[in-house]
């Protein structure tokens, strides 16, 4: 299964924690906190791999990448640790998570479909967004990192449709950039949820095994291959996974 979504994380920059957190739910039988920092631990090695590969290929904005993770990391840990405070309080922790995770793999799946369908061979970027650029991507990293330090989700699939508006023809540089980016958030994020003691560390090398060389097989193609397709079908999955989980959070 790692093996799979590495190359979907390579070959998209989604779908990583979006298919291998619900993976580690439904069928690795894992308590949804413990599922949340396993992927972000194995994910930030994915993602490093990915990020080097991306960076030989000259496919990153090094620049958009830093300005994202000046919101991104400091929301990720206000993500991390309103964790904590569940816990801390008393409140049902792991049903909160996979209620959350549901429901940012619904949002994400339709930003994903719908941006992906109405896309545009447009060359000039969405004007407000290139007025206020730093910005909205320092906002809108803050707003996505608190969604990967809570449920691991987002990094790739909510970030991608972001870039698309400041690269919309460019879809190789889209998925660098993004990949470069999600390196550092899921490496910070990671080590917090490690030192919290909620990554079954067991599971991380032979989820390592599968998907470093799907990375890296993904990241090889991304520049070679049409991803509209994929992201269309990635879209659907994800929503149907999200609903299941909203649905069925007990």
């Amino acid at each position: 299964m790692s093996f799979g979504v590495g190359i979907l994380v390579g070959l998209t920059s989604m779908g990583g924690a979006a298919l291998m957190t619900p993976l580690l739910l439904l069928f690795g039988g894992m308590a949804p906190v413990v599922a949340v920092g396993t992927d972000l631990a194995y994910g930030a090695v994915t993602k490093i791999v990915g990020a080097w590969m991306h960076w030989k290929q000259k496919t990153v904005d090094l620049r958009i990448a830093l300005f994202m993770a000046c919101g991104s990391i400091p929301g990720g840990t206000c993500g991390f640790l309103a964790i904590r405070y569940m816990h801390a309080h008393g409140m049902n922790a792991d049903k909160m998570v996979k209620q959350a995770i549901g429901t940012v793999l619904v949002i994400g799946a339709i930003t994903m479909i719908v941006r992906t369908l109405r896309r545009r061979e447009d060359p000039h970027p969405n004007s407000f967004v290139e007025r206020n650029k730093i910005l909205c991507t320092v906002f809108w990293g803050l707003v996505i990192g608190f969604s990967v330090g809570m449920t691991s989700v987002g990094s790739g699939t909510l970030i991608a449709p972001f870039l698309m508006i400041l690269f919309p023809n460019n879809p190789a540089r889209v998925v660098g950039t993004d990949v470069f980016h999600a390196a550092m958030l899921v490496s910070a994020t990671a080590f917090l949820h490690g030192s919290a003691g909620h990554v079954n560390w067991g599971m991380v090398p032979v989820m390592l095994a599968g998907s470093i060389p799907g990375v890296l097989i993904g990241s090889y193609l991304a520049p070679r291959l049409p991803s509209r397709p994929l992201r269309v079908g990635l879209g659907s999955l994800l929503f149907a996974t999200g609903y299941q989980l909203v649905f069925n959070a007990h």
